[in-house]
């Protein structure tokens, strides 16, 4: 008995052994066995890298997607795939990639930011745009709070919810250190004018004041100012603010000389009002000031003075358009002489010059070159305040986008 327990006691220790040698060899199985899992997907991560650069997108969603399958926990690809989609137009699966990434419980604090911000998105592209402002207001004070303010702020603006691009504004002013005060300035000016439209006086000067404690001496602002002043009837007024603009802004009076002319009408001080606008001819000679100041010439001073005034134009800024005013008084002047061949002569070289100022003639944006025929103070084309010039140009003819 004594030697049957002393032979069992010689057992444990190489039973043991063997049951320990037995649980390493298992542990190395599943090491190799996750090693060669773990090389897989990088192989099919690289084909699908390999067919996204070779343009072979849906090969890659594909391959990607079966990556993903696999380990739900990759959650940097998950964000490519959901990225992919959007880009592709698939704005449906993107959200879906998105929303399992959001609602996730495990994620760090930034990966739901991330999360949150790509949502936001994918809905803004999708147009839902209540959906995209609540996943956008989601994302904290983190590596995504700027983009995701941004987004907000664009996306206020094609609403045209001017109070809330206000606030988007300032509050990115804030997280970025940078001056938003221009943006600012032109959101107030947008107030204004609905106000001004809805005949909401009140609201008008309130906005048109903090447009200009946004921005002081800002050239909309005073523009609205005084269109504000003529509708309370008070044109002496509108004309002092207006006359601030002619000294700080000479460029933008264009947009403003008719209702110039009408509070000068209001006075009594109609030539008062067209001398001044003349002397700015000096140095603005060019697009609409031109046009404007011409109509109003034949209209209160006759062709005789317009033709005086354009041949002045003519010796210090010729331009197309000043010369397409000269024929044009020039045809009213023989309207009334017995020279039939003339004036016909006269009309044509009139309509030649219209048809090439027409075409020509337009406002160009100082970032991405839209062109327009009118003055806007928000490109058409890059969504930027105060990119177009207020001079008309009317060099060459066009190349790029017009409007």
């Amino acid at each position: 008995m004594i030697q049957i327990a002393t032979s069992w006691l010689l057992l444990l220790p190489v039973m043991f052994g063997i049951g320990w040698l037995a649980s390493r060899w298992d542990l190395r199985l599943e090491n190799r066995m996750d090693e060669r899992e773990r090389m897989r997907q990088q192989r099919s991560t690289f084909k699908g890298l390999s067919l996204l650069l070779n343009e072979q997108p849906d090969q890659a969603i594909e391959t990607l997607v079966k990556i993903a399958q696999l380990d739900p926990e990759t959650v940097e690809l998950h964000f490519s795939l959901g990225n992919l989609f959007r880009r592709r137009g698939e704005t449906e699966r993107a959200i879906r990639v998105h929303q399992h990434l959001a609602n996730r419980d495990d994620l760090k604090p930034r990966d739901r930011d991330h999360a949150a911000y790509e949502l936001g998105r994918d809905f803004l592209r999708a147009g839902l745009l209540d959906r995209a402002e609540a996943s956008l207001n989601r994302v904290g004070e983190g590596k995504y709070a700027v983009p995701a303010k941004e987004s907000l702020l664009e996306m206020y603006q094609v609403e045209r919810d001017w109070k809330k691009a206000i606030i988007a504004a300032t509050e990115l002013e804030s997280l970025q250190g940078k001056s938003h005060r221009t943006e600012i300035a032109q959101f107030h000016c947008e107030l204004a004018q609905d106000a001004l439209r809805r005949k909401d006086l009140s609201e008008a000067e309130q906005s048109i004041q903090r447009a200009l404690q946004a921005v002081p001496n800002h050239a909309r602002s005073l523009i609205l100012q005084g269109d504000y002043l003529m509708a309370m009837e008070r044109p002496a007024q509108a004309i002092e603010v207006w006359g601030v603009v002619a000294d700080s802004h000479p460029a933008y009076m264009h947009l403003l000389a008719d209702r110039w002319m009408l509070a000068h009408t209001a006075l009594g001080k109609e030539s008062e009002g067209l001398d001044r606008l003349c002397a700015l001819l000096k140095t603005q000679a060019t697009g609409e000031l031109l046009d404007i100041v011409h109509k109003q010439v034949m209209k209160i001073r006759g062709p005789e003075a317009a033709n005086a005034m354009l041949s002045e134009v003519m010796q210090h800024s010729p331009s197309l358009s000043a010369l397409s005013k000269l024929a044009e008084t020039r045809v009213a002047l023989e309207e009334g002489n017995a020279n039939p061949e003339r004036l016909s002569e006269l009309q044509s070289i009139l309509n030649l010059l219209r048809q090439r100022t027409t075409s020509l003639a337009r406002y160009t944006c100082g970032n991405c070159g839209f062109r327009a025929r009118r003055f806007y103070w928000q490109c058409p084309g890059c969504n930027n305040w105060e990119a177009y010039s207020p001079r008309r140009s009317e060099g060459v003819a066009p190349s790029g986008p017009s409007m």
